[in-house]
């Protein structure tokens, strides 16, 4: 029985004017209580006493650990009356040091997740049904003694997230105790060879990447800016490479398809898949140019002059990401080379390493299970956090022989595909609701600690896993304490003392001792190089920068936020070459079949030049079945994709050749973006690195503008300030006209005293969209994507994506890519990313025009949209420049109807601070109003000025990149204003004369040295 609710929300019950009276008549020294469904009137405490470290209405902070991957960076939880509504980045912590990823920042999707389950199910008559604790715990002890009274302990398997910390020696501890095997701990998105070469070669499993030291960086496949290894610190490292702009490494990525870390690379070597190897080789010096250039596909110039940058740069780095058969192999013979280089120590540092991705069990070892269940091998099979029935391919045939297990227990909190094959369900805590810890690093313990009760009826794991032991007469000793939080206590140094002065930073030195020790991995299933396959192009499945290996695909959030690469949300596409599509006869959006030797998929072709020309590519994560409302979106490629594994054990994403066809049709793409060129619009500028600090006007620059007689001077005023309005009508102005207000720099108030701003660097922004979740978060921002949102008007235009089909979309912030170069499908372009969001002009369009005032210039700089006195005519959208302003079609905010955007629980996240919005209302970014409206009365309540920097916008605080800074730009002690003075500043459409408060600092590209003119 599936769990999902897809019916549209019913209307509350409404409150009966008798059933108001008897509330309104309760007496003052009580409160009553009316629920929405009955009609009884129920005595309520008085919240005078309010719960420890809570005041209604204002925000309590907790810090702990995100675990929506294996590094485990550190996060703060906003709790307010109960509810967390936002999660940011612990400054504190080693790791992440205050950023935040998308995937972090959706964890309270996962948490107020409409599909949950809401309790214990147990399977009856072939459906799940719901049971209480008591009964479920019964039967699972039950169970267990089944299972070892016929001598089938030994065989009995439990699968759980992989995570470092505590809970691993806990549950083998457990699991030992009744005769088990230790746990597998399974991560479907980790690379595998990456891992299994790093040990072999450095002796840990995941090497700090050191970019500041090294001259080049070559990735070969590796995609460290997005889902490759310790993603958040890794970003941050590059990009505080990158700003260091003297000694800043270039870039070049090697793979048949540009990522996100290829976008992002100076240069790009669009290679065959299968031939990395052979570049990686002839780095080393054991190929010849002539004969590489044969394999790969790649000019041999380009090759010639690889290489010969590649000697001259010392220090460099070369890491190398799996996913092809021989994907070890290409791993090792880079870090073998990182050894000969001198690299190691320098620029990859293996004692400074991160341990989450110690002690994975591989995909060949789920495979191996696989086979012992279809020969009825497994006694009793449980699974923790993991979706085996979805992440391999479905070649495995996990699904199919999990059937015969006679027992299955899933521990999900939510359901998926292989969730729906238990027989007894018993639901974990989110990780915001229980306790542990983690270390991601060594030295340093990163703690766990609930931010807020449980949602549902879910109990964790570990309490649960004690309360069957206590319920075993031979394990009953042992487990003493009341719940898991106790025996980590009894572990933790400094026991319940040293917890308590730790947990409000939540970080502790010392270690938890856990094994490091790599797994054993079983005989692989080894495929024929890729050559050896049939097809007329290369098929290459990678995951979803979002969503991932799929574990958030109902999350609306990571569905909604286009992917930063492709622009598509919502829908699954095959990415190939513009050129290879011209070919064919294959516009955007035009049906075509991809088949292999292990099925097809009929999807929709997008016209990609980071494709290489033989390759058709497509992310996973998406078509699930058994997932949630969300998840049904798009399709899954691993269906088609063979059951092929590298000698690490890692399932080979890119192994074989497809069969691609036109398939006839069309499908509209769901994507946001309206053009990847700029057209010479100058909005996303460069400078190339050695034009730095000349005078003139580079690529992008602006250039002199013609003077009108009577017409005003156009620089800004002192502190970013634009004319106010008979400043800027010159001549024509009237001069008696002095009365401004509170735009008086000398009004009591003090508000046009300063200048609220944010400079965005674009040398920094790696295009990651981490800004875009957050802004979603913290500013109650619907998703409108979902198929039941959209009007049934069009058939066309009906589906997941149908709003976003009609442009929509309602992100406040959105991030332009747009390329440069590369017109004939070639891999020699550049890319630009620019955040955009409203700029808060000075002289705004939007604002002369909108007939009941509704957006106006506040005195500090902010232009303003007042929610209640929009009527939504809309002319400030059509007036606006940028097309930052967003209007509401349906009622995404209103719970009665059916485009409701927060289904229940997920309205629980949402922020009090900032107002719904309902149908017919424009919206747009505020800047984040709320913060800077707290800090203000924070410091008036203080008796002080604000301080500089003590406070940002959400956008800015998750940034994994740094590339956000917010602040007063009236005040030269923020560091915004500093910012602003770069040479490399510039304003988008300076030339209309709207002194936007967003300043950009020019992309700094790194053109290689035979372009240069040098060697």
């Amino acid at each position: 029985m599936s769990t999902e609710q897809e019916q549209p929300a019913s209307a509350p019950t409404a409150v009966k004017r008798r059933d108001f009276l008897k509330v309104l008549g309760a007496g003052t020294a009580a409160t009553t209580m009316l629920g929405c469904a009955s009609e009884k009137v129920e005595r309520l405490i008085p919240y005078l006493v309010s719960p420890d470290q809570t005041v209604p209405g204002v925000s309590t902070y907790y810090a702990t650990t995100c675990r929506e991957c294996s590094v485990a960076c550190g996060v703060i939880a906003e709790t307010r009356d109960g509810r967390t509504i936002k999660l940011e980045g612990n400054p504190d912590h080693p790791v992440n040091r205050g950023a935040l990823c998308a995937r972090g920042q959706s964890a309270l999707q996962g948490l107020y997740n409409p599909d949950r389950y809401r309790g214990p199910m147990v399977r009856r008559d072939g459906q799940l049904q719901p049971v209480s604790w008591d009964d479920a715990l019964q039967l699972f002890v039950q169970k267990i003694n089944e299972t070892r009274s016929r001598g089938g302990a030994a065989n009995a398997v439990f699968i759980n997230q992989h995570e470092s910390g505590s809970f691993p020696g806990f549950l083998d501890g457990w699991l030992g105790g009744f005769g088990m095997p230790g746990h597998l701990s399974y991560d479907a998105g980790a690379d595998h060879a990456a891992i299994a070469a790093n040990r072999q070669t450095y002796g840990v499993a995941w090497p700090k990447l050191d970019f500041g030291a090294a001259q080049l960086v070559v990735s070969i496949g590796a995609d460290f800016l997005d889902g490759w290894g310790a993603m958040v610190p890794q970003q941050l490292d590059f990009a505080d490479a990158r700003a260091n702009h003297e000694k800043s490494p270039r870039l070049i990525y090697v793979g048949p398809r540009r990522a996100l870390t290829g976008l992002n690379a100076d240069q790009g070597i669009d290679c065959k898949p299968g031939s990395e190897m052979a570049i990686v080789r002839m780095l080393a010096g054991q190929l010849p140019i002539e004969g590489v250039a044969l394999a790969t596909g790649v000019a041999a110039s380009v090759l010639d002059a690889f290489v010969r940058e590649f000697a001259a740069a010392k220090p460099n780095m070369v890491v190398a990401g799996g996913g092809g058969v021989d994907g070890l192999e290409v791993a090792l013979a880079a870090n073998q080379l990182n050894q000969s280089q001198g690299n190691v120590g320098v620029t990859i540092k293996p004692n400074e390493g991160y341990l989450g991705f110690d002690r994975m069990a591989s995909p060949a070892e789920l495979r191996a299970l696989t086979q012992r269940m279809n020969s009825g091998g497994v006694s009793l099979l449980m699974v923790r956090g993991a979706n085996p029935a979805f992440t391999l391919p479905k070649s495995v045939g996990f699904a199919a022989a999990m059937a015969k297990v006679p027992f299955k227990v899933s521990f999900s909190s939510v359901p998926d595909e292989t969730s729906e094959l238990a027989d007894l369900i018993l639901p974990d805590h989110h990780s915001l609701e229980q306790w542990g810890d983690a270390e991601p690093i060594r030295g340093t313990i990163s703690l766990q600690q609930p931010a807020m009760d449980p949602v549902f009826d879910s109990r964790a794991t570990s309490d649960v896993l004690i309360a069957a032991a206590k319920k075993d007469p031979g394990s009953a000793a042992r487990y003493q304490m009341n719940d898991y939080r106790s025996w980590l206590i009894g572990r933790f140094p400094g026991g319940a003392a040293g917890l308590t002065a730790a947990l409000p930073r939540a970080i502790a030195s010392g270690s938890l001792g856990e094994s490091t020790t790599a797994r054993p991995v079983p005989a692989v299933s080894a495929a024929a190089p890729i050559e050896q396959s049939s097809g007329n192009m290369y098929l290459v499945v990678y995951p979803h920068p979002m969503i991932g290996d799929g574990r958030g695909a109902n999350k609306p959030w990571l569905q909604e936020i286009p992917d930063p690469v492709t622009k598509i949300c919502w829908q699954t596409v095959a990415e190939m070459n513009p050129a290879t599509a011209e070919k064919m006869g294959l516009a955007n959006g035009d049906l075509i079949t991809v088949q292999t030797s292990a099925g097809s998929l009929t999807l929709p072709v997008l016209r990609y030049p980071g494709t290489q020309r033989e390759t058709v590519a497509i992310a996973t994560g998406r078509g699930h079945t058994h997932a949630g409302r969300y998840a049904k979106s798009g399709l899954n490629p691993l269906e088609i994709l063979p059951a092929a594994e590298d000698r690490a054990g890692g399932v080979a994403f890119v192994s074989t050749k497809a069969n691609v066809s036109k398939a006839g049709g069309h499908a509209h793409l769901v994507t946001t973006e309206g053009s990847a060129r700029q057209h010479g619009r100058g909005i996303g500028q460069a400078i190339a690195i050695a034009d730095l600090g000349k005078t003139g006007h580079p690529e992008g620059g602006t250039e002199h503008r013609e003077e009108m007689a009577g017409d005003a001077p156009h620089q800004f005023l002192p502190g970013l300030r634009s004319p106010v309005a008979n400043d800027a009508q010159g001549g024509q102005g009237d001069p008696l006209s002095n009365d401004k207000g509170m735009y008086d720099p000398n009004h009591w108030s003090g508000m046009a005293k300063r200048r609220w701003a944010m400079t965005v660097d674009l040398a920094r922004c790696t295009g990651c969209a981490a800004c875009v979740s957050a802004c979603y978060a913290e500013n109650n921002i619907p998703t409108v994507g979902a198929d039941w949102q959209g009007a049934k008007v069009l058939p066309d235009r009906t589906g997941f994506g149908a709003n976003i089909l009609r442009s929509r979309e309602m992100a406040w912030i959105r991030i332009e890519r747009y390329y440069e170069g590369g017109e004939d499908g070639g891999a020699d372009f550049d890319t630009r990313f620019v955040p955009m969001m409203c700029q808060h002009c000075g002289n705004a369009p939007c604002e002369p025009v909108c007939p009941v005032y509704a957006t106006y210039h506040a005195p500090d700089g902010l232009n303003v949209q007042v929610y209640n006195r929009c009527v939504g005519t809309r002319y400030c959208s059509n007036n606006c420049p940028y097309k930052v302003r967003y209007f509401n079609w349906f009622g995404y905010g209103e719970p009665a109807r059916p485009q409701y955007a927060f289904p229940e629980p997920l309205n629980w996240q949402l922020n009090p601070d900032v107002t719904v919005r309902g149908k017919g209302v424009m919206e747009k970014c505020s800047f984040c109003v709320q913060r800077i409206r707290e800090a203000e009365n924070r410091a008036a309540a203080e008796k002080r000025p604000l301080k500089a920097d003590e406070f940002t916008t959400a956008c800015a605080a998750s940034c994994p990149s740094r590339a956000i800074t917010f602040g007063d730009a009236a005040d030269e002690s923020w560091t915004v204003t500093q910012l602003a003075k770069d040479s490399r500043a510039y304003h988008v459409f300076e030339e209309l004369n709207t002194y936007t408060a967003i300043v950009y600092l020019k992309k700094v590209t790194h053109p290689s040295p035979a372009r240069a003119g040098g060697t």
